[in-house]
C-alpha cells in the first residue's frame, strides 16, 4: 500500500516528543485497550485450558495434552488467514485501517459467542469445538491488529505504536490468568470465568469500532493541539 517514494524514502528519527504525541490520538488508545481484551482471552484459553479439561470437563490427563493442542491448530490457521483477510478487503477496496478494524471487531465478536457457548455446552466435544473456533477467531484478530500498526501511524512512528499496542496485548495477557484462577478459587467453576472473558472480548470489539478511526497524521503536522485527539 505503500507508493515508491514512501517505499524509498529514509522516514525522520523519531523523538520523545513525537513519541508523547502518538498518546493523544483515540486511534492509538483503541489499539491499546482492544489488544488487551483480545490477549486477555487468549491467555484465559493458553493459561487454563488443560486445567479447565480436567477439573471442569472431567477429562483424564492422559487426553488433556492432545485434546489441548487442537484449539491452537485452529490458531495457526486464523493467524496466517487473518493477514489474508485484510489484504482482500483491501483488494475489495476497503480502506487500509477498514480492512484491519472490521475483522478485528468481528471475530472478537464471534469470540465472545463462542466462548460464551463454551460455557454453558454440557457436551465436552461441542466444548473443546467451541473453543478451537474461539481460537481461530482470536488469531484472526491478533493478526489483523499487528497489520494494523504500519498503516495506523507515520512510517516513522511504527515500531513505536506496535510497542504501545503489544503493552496492553501483555498488560491483558498478565491480568487473564490471575484473574481467571482468582474467580475459579471463589466459585470453583470456570463458567463465571469463561463469561468475563466473553465479554472482556466484546468491550474489545465494540472499542475498535467506535474508538479507532483513520490513521494518526504524520507527526509534523500534529501539533499540541486538543482537536488531534479526534483524527
Amino acid at each position: 500500500y505503500l507508493t515508491d517514494a514512501e517505499g524509498t524514502a529514509q522516514p525522520p528519527p523519531v523523538t520523545l516528543r513525537d513519541w508523547q504525541r502518538l498518546f493523544r490520538f483515540r486511534t492509538t488508545w483503541g489499539m491499546i485497550f482492544g489488544f488487551f481484551g483480545t490477549i486477555y482471552v487468549l491467555w484465559i484459553y493458553s493459561a487454563w485450558l488443560p486445567a479447565y479439561l480436567e477439573m471442569e470437563r472431567h477429562i483424564g490427563i492422559a487426553k488433556t495434552g492432545w485434546i489441548a493442542a487442537i484449539p491452537f491448530l485452529f490458531g495457526v490457521v486464523g493467524s496466517i488467514l487473518g493477514g489474508r483477510l485484510c489484504d482482500l478487503l483491501v483488494e475489495r477496496g476497503f480502506s487500509t485501517m477498514n480492512s484491519r478494524k472490521y475483522p478485528m471487531a468481528g471475530s472478537l465478536i464471534g469470540t465472545a459467542i463462542f466462548t460464551v457457548l463454551t460455557a454453558v455446552t454440557p457436551n465436552n466435544t461441542l466444548a473443546v469445538s467451541f473453543i478451537s473456533i474461539s481460537m481461530f477467531l482470536i488469531y484472526v484478530s491478533a493478526a489483523a491488529a499487528w497489520a494494523m500498526a504500519p498503516v495506523a501511524a507515520p512510517a516513522n512512528c511504527t515500531a513505536s505504536i506496535g510497542s504501545m499496542q503489544n503493552f496492553g496485548g501483555y498488560f491483558g495477557g498478565a491480568l487473564a490468568p490471575m484473574i481467571t484462577g482468582f474467580i475459579v478459587q471463589r466459585t470453583n467453576s470456570f463458567y463465571p470465568a469463561l463469561l468475563v472473558g466473553a465479554a472482556v472480548a466484546f468491550i474489545a470489539a465494540v472499542v475498535y469500532l467506535i474508538v479507532v478511526r483513520g490513521p494518526i497524521p504524520p507527526m509534523e503536522l500534529a501539533e499540541a493541539d486538543p482537536r488531534a485527539y479526534a483524527d
